[in-house]
């Protein structure tokens, strides 16, 4: 059955030490993840920030499964 085999192999990205704490570069690191996407067909991220997850979520690109989330940090808050 198809909808039950596993998805096509991805390029896998650790982001444990990704951190993204502003707008431009939240929005290059995006651009970047659709080029990698263009030459691998698929990218699982692990460790994802959740600031990354929230932004992949809204602009949609988590709704083909070629960008996967394999996990979210539970980042704790500043201060």
């Amino acid at each position: 059955m198809l909808g039950l085999m596993d998805p096509s192999p991805a390029h896998v990205m650790e982001l444990a030490d990704l951190d993204v704490d502003d707008g431009p570069a939240l929005a290059e690191l995006v651009t970047h993840l659709r080029e990698l996407v263009k030459q691998h067909g698929a990218v699982e991220l692990r460790d994802c920030p959740q600031l990354l997850a929230h932004t992949l979520y809204k602009t949609g690109e988590l709704r083909h499964g070629r960008i996967r989330l394999a996990s979210v940090r539970e980042e704790e808050p500043y201060g």
